[in-house]
């Protein structure tokens, strides 16, 4: 049996983003030492922000895993889809397509809420724990 990982307080580590390829591989250092690799497929939003030298980790939350809200779904969305100087602004029928997606396990969403540095938001078909 696999043992759900434990990512708070992790460091992430290393990111790899093939934007032909439409992968994002976020690599973790966990508290007990141990390394793992999380891998998005099928990326179509993307947004990693406040990365540094320190990037602890409070939550990793994963749609197929954690349940959110549709104003959660919206505001990570919109933020995945902001710039420094732009705020997305997302329609509602946009908010309802993605909360659908997610809903049906059509579209994943993961955030990754930071304690320090790096935090990041990825909307994409699928999120696979790599051993």
């Amino acid at each position: 049996m696999i043992r759900k990982k434990n990512y708070h307080d992790a460091e992430l580590v290393g990111l790899y983003y093939m934007r032909d390829r439409h992968h994002l591989l976020l690599n973790f250092q966990l508290v007990e030492g141990d390394l793992a690799i999380v891998r998005c497929e099928g990326v179509t939003h993307f947004r990693l922000g406040e990365m540094g030298s320190q990037n602890v980790t409070s939550r990793l939350l994963i749609s197929s895993e954690f349940d959110f809200q549709p104003d959660e779904i919206r505001n990570y969305i919109n933020w995945a889809c902001s710039r420094d100087g732009y705020e997305h602004g997302m329609t509602d029928s946009r908010a309802a397509y993605f909360g659908s997606g997610i809903r049906h396990r059509q579209l994943t969403l993961l955030v990754l809420e930071p304690s320090i540095g790096a935090e990041a938001a990825v909307v994409c078909k699928s999120v696979i724990h790599v051993e």
